[in-house]
Order: structure tokens, then sequence, then C-alpha cells
């Protein structure tokens, strides 16, 4: 009798990793042919059944069969429409930041689980950007649970919020929103407009009708081609909400070692090692680039995945290889590595915030009229 391969065996892993790699390429673009063009054929299949799942879902929401709840404060929420990352997780920290300069008491309400990066106590689980929220938002309550009118009962009772922002809501119909604001990343705006798992949509475009605002992301990144072509198509399918452009802006870098701050001219011209596990890792390295970098490799992961320390000192020592004058990671990784027991590496993580670049008296505007409304308190 064979021995069995054990799921967590680093074999099995990497033959994982190496099929996920394959199908995201084949996703893109990159590979052609006719393996890819069945592979195509049989992942558009599989949208069938996700795609009467959803639209059961919805009508069941809409038609008031299964009811939504509302909670006695606003509910602003921030989501997307594709998987990966768009960039709502610093939107999330920034609008917690305006609410708060506007008078608010907030609460940050997240789904908080993700790939194989939870980690639960009770009935809440936190994942690496609920980590990253707490880390930024300190004074703010950032509560992570699959129920969150229960998180947002809890933030209500336990904290005497005004407000809740739920991360990641625009597909969590359970709870009703005052605001719903969804993130479009330039430089996958749409998923190739297929359904997962053909594509990246999380639900049919059409469902963006039921947006109130959008913010364009990775703008500086994108060409204006494309970011014309992402107007358009949001003006046809909903008219009637505001649109706002936005950045990744870099802030500083954070020492590992000793948590010290160093300035982003440090960057420039050094040799790089990168290190991400999130789900736009393109973005990551142009704008590594885009600081002088000279990124020498660029070390990627699945979204959410959980490092072992012997995957750090194996990417120390390929660094070293290399010559590598540090290791820059993002803060979704550095809150995931930073307890390791981590020696003789000059391990940096890159701090950014979103910038509203356009649109900002629209977002602003959105915002506060949430307050003026007589829904809620």
């Amino acid at each position: 009798m064979g021995k069995r391969v054990c799921p967590c065996h680093p074999s099995f892993l990497l033959i994982i990793l190496m099929v996920k790699e394959y199908y995201l390429s084949i996703l893109s673009g990159q590979q052609r042919g006719i393996i890819a063009a069945i592979v195509k054929s049989t992942l558009s299949a599989f949208t069938l059944p996700y795609l009467a799942v959803l639209n059961t879902r919805n009508t069941l929401y809409k038609k008031g069969i299964v009811r939504s709840s509302r909670l006695p404060v606003k509910v602003i929420s921030i989501g997307n429409i594709t998987t990966g990352g768009t960039g709502k997780t610093p939107l999330v920290e920034f609008s917690v930041k305006y609410l708060i300069e506007s008078g608010r008491k907030v609460a940050v309400l997240s789904r908080g689980y993700g790939g194989d990066n939870s980690s639960q106590e009770g009935d809440e689980i936190v994942n690496d950007e609920c980590l990253t929220l707490i880390e930024n938002l300190r004074d703010v309550p950032v509560l992570a649970g699959r129920d969150r009118v229960k998180s947002g009962e809890k933030a209500i009772n336990d904290f005497g919020v005004d407000c809740v922002v739920l991360d990641d809501g625009f597909q969590h119909l359970r709870l009703k929103r005052d605001l719903d604001v969804v993130v479009i990343d330039a430089l996958n705006p749409f998923g190739g407009e297929n359904l997962i798992p053909r594509g990246s949509l999380r639900e049919p475009l059409q469902n963006l009708e039921r947006a109130d605002l959008f913010i364009i992301s990775h703008c500086d990144q994108g060409n204006e081609q494309t970011i014309r072509s992402i107007y358009k198509k949001l003006d046809q399918i909903n008219h009637s909400a505001s649109v706002c452009e936005s950045i990744h802006r870099p802030v500083h870098f954070d020492t590992i070692a000793d948590g010290s701050i160093l300035e982003l001219e440090w960057l420039k011209g050094k040799r790089v090692y990168a290190l991400s596990a999130i789900g736009n890792p393109e973005s990551f390295s142009n704008t590594l680039k885009g600081l002088g970098a000279d990124l020498i490799k660029h070390k990627v992961f699945q979204d959410h995945h959980v490092y072992t320390e012997e995957e750090i000192e194996d990417v120390i020592s390929a660094a070293q290889l290399l010559g590598a004058d540090a290791i820059v990671v993002t803060q979704k990784d550095i809150v995931k590595i930073r307890k390791m027991n981590i020696k003789n590496a000059n391990i940096l993580s890159l701090r950014i915030e979103i910038e509203i670049t356009r649109g900002v008296d629209l977002y602003k505007a959105a915002i506060d009229r949430v307050f003026k409304s007589n829904v809620g308190n």
C-alpha cells in the first residue's frame, strides 16, 4: 500500500501553488492555446451554478423573504465586486479617520476571515486585514466575526459608537446600510467581466446599481484610456452614483528590527527583495519600482498566506545570496511575521495610505449626507 501524501506536505503545497499560478495565468490571458481554451470553457460551466445560488440569495433579500437587519446607528459599507486586492482596507482606514475628524464615534465591522490566515478566539476571527486595521486604528474598536449584526450590537453596547464602517460589505446583504461605497481597481476593474471561477467577479456587474459611490483605486498605475473606460462602464450601469479617483500613497518604511522609521528616499537605488501575500502583488511591485528600488526579486504567496518561520528563513537566505540591501514587505505581511525570531535581516514594511486625488468633495458630501438622513440615529 503506497504512502499517502499529507495535504500539508511541502510537495503537495507546491503542486497547489503551481496549479493556482497556472489558473491565474489562464484568467489573465498569459496562457493561450487549446489547453487554456478547454480550461476556460470548463470554468465557464461552473459559473452557472454559482450564478444561480447568487441570484436566489439576492431575490430572497429583495422580496423580503429573508430579512435584512438595521442597526440603530449609521452603517457605511466599503466593498468591491471582484476578488483580490482592490485597496478597500486602506479606504476603510481613510473613512474611519474622516468620521473621527467629523466628531463621530466609530467602530469597524469585519468578516475577519480569509484563506488560511484565520485565528479564532471564541466567536471572533482575526485575519491579516483586521490586524492591520487594529494596528493603524489603535483607538478604534475593530470587531471581527461572521455575524456582523451581532458585532454591530456589541460595538454599540460596549463602546457607545454612533456609526460603523462595514469592511468588505457590498455582498453582505444581511445588514442594511446607509451608504454603499465600492472600490474599483484600475489595474483589474471588472474581473474580465466573468464570474468566479472563470473570472474574478463576485457578482454580475449589473449589481453595481446598488452602489452609492465608486472609488477607483491605483489610478496612478492604470493608463488614462482604461480609467476613461471605467467611467463609461460605471455610468452605463449606475448613472446616479458619484465616482472618485484615488492612489495608494507611500508614507514611510517601518524597520522590523527596532521599529525605527526610514524615509522613502532611502530606497532609491537599493537592491530590494520584495515579499508579499496580498491580492494585488503587481501594485506592490510597481510602487517599489516607482520609489527607485532595484527590484531583484518579488516572492509572491497566495493572498492571506500564513508564513512559517522556515519560509521567512528561506527568504532571508535567498535575499542574502542575491546581495539584497533589504527585504521589503507590505503591512499586511509584517503583522504576521513581526513576532517571529528573526535575526540578521533587514526587513522593512512599507506603510501606505489611500489618497483621493479627484472627487474628494464628492466623497465627503456622500459621507456627510448619511448623517443628515433621518434613517437610524
